[in-house]
């Protein structure tokens, strides 16, 4: 027993002896962990922003010693400001240096910011105040300068250092250009920033920087067309034409290079970039034409080229077959260049008629290929056809001119127009698509409505001299009310019809609509100007028209819901 006891005691010594071992290893571990690391933290942060601020400091009053030298006359101009340009580079290269280290980054930017407040100053004054260089050598260096610093951000991933180069070299150049009257050359420079800040932005995989060289960019070009209207500047129209054309130029094969060899589909800024640069190239060649500086042919065969070759490479392995982004931007961006490219060189009622005989392939290549966005191509191009034949506004006169004072007169291009239009309705186009879902349908109903109304006011157009006797004073406004009254009426119920037919499903989303538009225009127009054997005709066709369309309407609707 006595045994025991000792061998328990013994053991209980040893466990307190641990248990001391341990407190006393964590009181002494403690101080470490609360009170040291602390204030070692605290006075590294303290020591490395003092460090950092006392070489910054150096490093500008190595500026103001080369500035001193010169200023006095111990150093030429001549060569003071290419050594102050290389002391400023030097302090580049340091960034460069000191951006290879993870420890150094913070480093690395503060280097790169000091050299900007050095390079760009030395620039503006190189031309402001030493005249070294005249304004497109000014232009020249400032593109140099910025595109070193944007490779040496790109190269050492310093994406503050970046959006410093590019927004002080933009401001630089604002300044630049208004001091020298160069408006040019700086222009082009910011459209190489443009450039260079795009590839950036693809290689680092950055954010926000492209759009400011682009804003930067398009404002230079805008600009120019502003300017060009003004005699007092040396700017011709055709040469904003030139430089417009060289933007859309520089930006198109970065987007091509970027989706077809790095498979990277275009986005918002590409989207947004290229309709901003067609619309400016479009409109420099609409203004340079009408001034006379300028033939439709060269930019009109330009247009062509390029809105084929758009749809080239909508239509390459890579777009067909993924039916992405990539096919959507290049194909609705060679559609506007052909539509742009065939109106400069043809006159609207010709161009016109083309564009809707290319509506009429565009909807069997729909239906042969079964692509729902060749469809809506061809209904984009099928409104530019009836809005440049006239044969919206023709239809807008017929339905709602008030015939006494003139009449339209329609054309054969705008009976041609509407014809294909029509036809286009008989061509089996694409209307299911899981990607579109419930929209593969608007294309269709938008040829609809553009062959009702086109129809339709030509054939009011046709009658009305013949019923009311219009233009004039003696039209009889009754029988023209009546008379457009039962186009409508006729059209709700041919549309009605239609919807039963496998092709025109999408006719029945508009017989209602055609037929609140024919009360609406009873109330405001057959009711105050009809009389009561025009009102009897009016009432009992869109009466007719009612009863027939809801007999026909509601077995559609069963039928469906059936199947």
């Amino acid at each position: 027993m006595v045994d025991r006891l000792a061998q328990v005691e013994s053991r209980l010594e040893a466990i307190e002896r641990r248990l001391g071992a341990l407190e006393r290893g964590s009181r002494e571990a403690r101080p470490i962990v609360e009170e040291i690391a602390p204030e070692t933290l605290a006075e590294g942060s303290l020591s490395r922003a003092a460090t950092y601020l006392g070489r910054v400091l150096l490093i500008f009053g190595g500026a103001y010693l080369l500035r001193a030298i010169t200023d006095t006359g111990l150093l030429p101009i001549q060569a003071g400001i290419p050594i102050g340009a290389s002391y400023a580079l030097l302090w580049l290269f340091m960034a460069y240096r000191a951006g290879g280290q993870a420890e150094q980054r913070t480093g690395a930017t503060i280097y790169g910011t000091v050299s900007i407040l050095m390079a760009l100053p030395i620039l503006i004054e190189a031309f402001t105040r030493f005249e070294l260089l005249s304004g497109p050598q000014t232009a020249i260096a400032l593109a140099v300068c910025c595109a070193i610093y944007l490779a040496v951000a790109a190269l050492r991933d310093l994406r503050l250092l970046a959006w410093l180069i590019l927004a002080g070299g933009l401001l630089t150049g604002t300044v630049l250009m208004k001091a020298s009257g160069a408006v040019l050359p700086f222009v082009v420079c910011f459209m190489v920033l443009g450039l260079v800040s795009l590839w950036v932005v693809y290689l680092r995989r950055w954010r926000g920087l492209q759009w400011l060289g682009a804003a930067a960019a398009n404002l230079g070009v805008f600009a120019l067309l502003v300017l060009s209207s003004n005699g007092s500047w040396s700017i011709t129209p055709a040469s904003v034409f030139l430089v417009a054309t060289l933007l859309w130029c520089v930006y198109l094969p970065s987007f091509v290079v970027r989706s077809h060899l790095h498979g990277h589909p275009p986005g918002i800024f590409e989207a947004a970039q290229g309709a901003v640069a067609s619309l400016l190239a479009f409109g420099a060649a609409v203004y340079a034409v009408q001034v006379g500086a300028l033939r439709p042919a060269p930019p009109g065969v330009l247009a062509m080229a390029l809105g084929m070759g758009c749809y080239a490479l909508a239509f390459t392995r890579e777009t067909r077959t993924k039916r992405g982004r990539g096919h959507y931007f290049y194909s609705t961006l060679g559609l506007a260049l052909v539509v742009g490219g065939s109106a400069l060189l043809a006159t609207p009622a010709k161009a016109a008629v083309a564009w809707a005989l290319l509506a009429v392939g565009l909807a069997w290549s729909s239906g042969r290929y079964g692509r729902v966005s060749l469809s809506l191509h061809c209904t984009l191009l099928l409104a530019a056809a009836c809005l440049g034949s006239g044969v919206l506004a023709t239809g807008a006169a017929a339905f709602a001119g008030a015939g006494v004072e003139s009449w339209p007169q329609p054309t054969a291009a705008q009976a041609l127009v509407a014809s294909l239009t029509v036809a286009c309705l008989f061509i089996p186009v694409a209307q299911r698509s899981d990607l579109w879902g419930p929209l593969a349908v608007l294309p269709q109903v938008l040829v609809l409505a553009l062959a009702g109304w086109s129809a339709g006011g030509l054939i009011v157009t046709a009658l009305a001299p013949m019923l009311a006797g219009v233009p004039g004073p003696a039209a009889d406004l009754g029988r023209l009310a009546a008379l457009r009254t039962a186009v409508l009426a006729a059209a709700a119920i041919t549309m009605a019809l239609s919807s039963r037919h496998p092709r025109w499903p999408e006719a029945r989303w508009l017989v209602y609509p055609v037929l609140v538009i024919a009360g609406i225009k009873m109330l405001l127009e057959d009711f105050p100007s009809g009389r009561p054997l025009t009102l009897f005709i009016a009432l009992a066709l869109l009466g007719c028209a009612l009863i027939l369309v809801s007999k026909v309407l509601p077995r559609r609707s069963v039928e469906t819901r059936a199947a």
